[in-house]
């Protein structure tokens, strides 16, 4: 008997599947919860694969997937998939054959940042077997200026996590560890973007000493000429 607590789909799951035939049923139930609520945005977009043993770069519209590095643990036939509907972005591993430890790193950029930025990023997991074990997938994400962690358990995805204005580079690592029977069979990202955002009003860029004195001054007067009552006349 082969549990998962990902979804109701892995769930239902028999024994006998080879554990290629299992990578490959639990990664499309993957996928289509994460483009479920894209679909009506836009059609999706013909996908790019690659391997942990080719490793090459990926382009999907104004995204491209490189610096792609695959850990001693991840086999080399490890199906690597960037593909798109409307505004989310998915970046997919079947991990051939399923393992109990590694890691998978890459870069997602926007290639043009006027247009786009990142609005939040997302983990999915496939753990086959997790009451034989148990698996913890860790998706370590940073950028220019900041860093966070996102943690699935037992195939349980994680809270997205979302982005302040002006991200459109992500450094990704996924690291995956089981134990026991459990293997870890899919590691799914979903990146969702947006129109980019204005800088925020409150963190003006700085000014020059003197124009910012300047600045300040003329503040100054303009709140006392505010405050001042009208004259009579």
């Amino acid at each position: 008997m082969m549990t998962t607590r990902h979804s109701s789909v892995f769930a239902t799951l028999k024994g006998g599947l080879s554990p290629l035939a299992l990578t490959k049923v639990l990664f499309t139930a993957v996928v289509a919860t994460g483009f479920a609520t894209a679909l009506s945005a836009g059609p999706a977009k013909a996908d790019a694969t690659t391997t942990c043993g080719i490793a090459a770069d990926l382009t999907i519209g104004d995204k491209i997937i490189s610096n792609i590095f695959c850990s001693s643990g991840v086999g080399a036939e490890t199906e690597i998939r960037f593909d798109s509907a409307g505004f989310v972005y998915d970046f997919g591993t079947t991990i051939s054959p399923p393992t109990q430890s590694g890691s998978i790193a890459y870069t997602i950029t926007i290639m043009d940042p006027r247009a786009f930025e990142f609005q939040a990023v997302g983990l999915g997991a496939g753990c086959a077997f997790p009451d034989l074990g148990g698996c913890t997938v860790t998706k370590n994400v940073s950028w220019s200026g900041g860093s966070t962690s996102l943690v699935a358990v037992n195939g349980i995805p994680p809270v997205s996590y979302v982005f302040a204005p002006g991200v459109s580079t992500l450094n990704i690592e996924d690291v995956f560890f089981a134990q026991g029977q459990t293997v870890v069979s899919v590691v799914n990202n979903s990146f969702i973007q947006r129109a980019a955002q204005a800088p925020p009003d409150s963190v003006p860029g700085p000014l020059p000493i003197l124009g910012a004195a300047t600045a300040f001054g003329f503040s100054r007067k303009l709140r006392a000429r505010i405050r001042k009552p009208a004259a009579t006349i």
